[in-house]
């Protein structure tokens, strides 16, 4: 593979993403630190910039204070592990060249657990479509037409999955809901969509092990500087 077609963890994927994993073990933890330096700064960028439109559309972070029912050991437990794994294995775990049934339905089926609670509707919607793309593996066919898709077109689940990942963490506000405060919510979760885009690139590139070292790096070093602001 000549130098030019070499996989890049550079400002490309974002805007053109593929499947192409990066030679193993070629550079994986300079890798890891630049895509970790990047977000930190876009993140922070991102928040510097939307954080007087977030106020103004009415949403107010309540992260902090729900933290603050938890002793330091057991927010350390729930933002460096619990956090990131439950998070890479519903948003990422299904991210590669080969599309498997399986580990979407598996992400799905987390995902509806976590996230929309037995009581609700959304919970079984997102388990019967869970049921419905495990099922497909029994679907040669089935499986044939999507797989073209997923590897043809990289975009479509990357970009989905990072822009469910980053507005999740709408559930990190308290927001007064009105049509401004939806239309700006894109804008109030783009340091998590930007800090997903780089979990994704180490997903895609070191493995999926290597974007859930990247996420629980990254919480740590926010959780740390909190606490030690606070």
């Amino acid at each position: 593979m000549s130098d030019s077609k070499r996989p890049t963890i550079g400002p490309r994927f974002i805007l053109d993403p593929d499947w192409d994993e990066m030679p193993q073990p070629r550079g994986v933890i300079g890798g890891l630190a630049k895509l970790l330096g990047i977000g930190f700064l876009g993140s922070v960028i991102a928040w510097q910039i939307f954080s007087a439109l977030s106020e103004a559309a009415g949403y107010e972070s309540i992260l902090e204070s729900e933290l603050e029912q938890w002793s330091l050991s057991e927010q350390l437990v729930l933002i460096v592990l619990i956090a990131p794994l439950l998070e890479e294995t519903i948003y990422r775990l299904p991210l590669q060249r080969r599309f498997r049934p399986g580990l979407v339905a598996l992400s799905l089926a987390i995902g509806a657990l976590f996230f929309a609670g037995a009581s609700s509707v959304a919970f079984w919607v997102i388990l019967a479509v869970a049921a419905a793309v495990g099922l497909t593996v029994f679907n040669s066919n089935i499986c044939e037409r999507v797989q073209q898709q997923w590897s043809a077109n990289p975009r479509i689940p990357i970009w989905f999955a990072t822009f469910i990942f980053g507005l999740i963490h709408i559930v990190n506000f308290d927001v007064q809901w009105s049509i401004f405060a939806v239309l700006v919510a894109p804008l109030v979760v783009s340091p998590q969509i930007w800090l997903g885009l780089m979990f994704t690139i180490a997903r895609v590139r070191y493995g999926w092990w290597a974007g859930l070292v990247l996420h629980a790096t990254h919480n740590g070093l926010i959780w740390s500087i909190s606490s030690l602001a606070g």
